[in-house]
């Protein structure tokens, strides 16, 4: 998220909002369940890099052309401040994390960081960062798991 960290907390928290719509879906059929999340994150963070570039600035368009007017997706204000609740709540739960699962997964999950730069980071081995985050994923599953998404 080159390195906004606004954007990043935006990014999680819509991929953990689609990992809870879809996850009464695959539940039965995943196999990976942390590849699956970490697919639906790289997907989110995409999306958000594709949808800043479909923007540009009126200086780069010649002043022959008028630029497009997007529509607004008129999405209800019940489901927004769902959307938002849900999103606190998924937060509090990663706080509620031990200190020791919680920091290597945000470093991971919210500022991107490889396996070997938390390792290096943190002091611990790279078998020891991903047991963590190992740790901190179920942890965080079965704790969400009364959240499914039921619309």
């Amino acid at each position: 998220m080159a390195g906004n960290a606004a954007d990043a907390e935006d990014a999680l928290n819509t991929a953990m909002l689609r990992a809870f719509q879809g996850f009464s879906e695959q539940a039965g059929i995943l196999v990976n369940e942390k590849a699956w999340l970490s697919r639906i994150l790289h997907n989110v963070c995409m999306d958000f890099h594709r949808e800043r570039r479909r923007f540009v600035e009126p200086s780069e368009v010649p002043e022959t052309e008028s630029l497009p007017t997007p529509v607004p997706e008129e999405v209800p204000p019940d489901e927004l401040l769902i959307e938002r609740e849900r999103a606190l709540e998924i937060r509090a739960r990663i706080y509620a994390l031990p200190l020791n699962l919680r920091t290597p997964f945000e470093m991971r999950f919210l500022r991107g960081m490889s396996y070997a730069d938390i390792a290096t980071h943190l002091r611990l081995t790279n078998c020891n960062v991903r047991k963590r985050i190992q740790l901190a994923y179920g942890i965080l599953r079965v704790s969400m798991a009364d959240m499914r998404y039921s619309g």
